[in-house]
């Protein structure tokens, strides 16, 4: 064999395993926080996906050797069809079992949604029927909203994002909080438009 056939063999060898490399993993589970922060999902063989909607997935049952995987409901989050979905669980105000919320803003600030096209308990539970904490439903497109947020250098809870925590957060760039006083129109787009922003100063 010459030379330029085992040059050739050798290219295209690399290049395999470089698109091999580069290809994500569509549908995984974060076992544990850590490898939530770092966004290294661990690849699973299947789920039993019981229900869909835009904005919440539940969860029957996972296939997985995944190292660490006990339960569906003890991990972190999932990722299916490449997004995000976090465990509900994490925060007291839930009585969750398998429900995941899509995060809809991911980076140093994690954020979801809960508005009114999630079950009724689940609105119940948030809030929705007694108006909630103070200053946490914002209106929008499908009116009522609640967005949860985490700080991923600060643990795996999450809080209710008010405009009191947003404007907190916020502090951290005068121009985005001074943009931000200056809004006229609040709705829970444009809470988490500004934390995506937030995100953007710390890439």
């Amino acid at each position: 064999m010459n030379s330029k056939i085992l040059y050739l063999i050798f290219l295209l060898t690399s290049i395999l395993k470089i698109s091999g490399q580069e290809n994500p993993i569509e549908n995984g589970i974060f076992t544990n926080f850590n490898q939530f922060k770092l966004e290294k999902p661990c690849e699973i063989k299947s789920f039993d996906l019981k229900d869909k909607t835009d904005l919440l997935i539940t969860i029957n049952n996972i296939e997985s050797n995944c190292k660490g995987f006990k339960k569906t409901n003890k991990i972190i989050a999932i990722k299916y069809n490449n997004e995000t979905y976090y465990n509900m669980r994490f925060n007291v105000e839930f009585m969750t079992k398998n429900r995941f919320s899509k995060l809809l803003v991911q980076g140093k600030y994690c954020a979801f949604l809960v508005d009114e096209s999630y079950p009724i308990n689940i609105q119940g539970q948030a809030g929705f029927n007694t108006g909630g904490l103070f200053g946490a439903l914002i209106l929008g497109p499908n009116g009522k909203n609640k967005i949860y947020y985490l700080d991923i250098d600060k643990g795996y809870k999450t809080k209710v994002l008010t405009t009191k925590r947003l404007k907190k957060l916020l502090e951290k760039d005068g121009k985005l909080l001074e943009s931000f006083n200056n809004e006229k129109n609040i709705t829970a787009e444009l809470f988490l438009n500004y934390l995506d922003k937030l995100n953007k100063k710390f890439e």
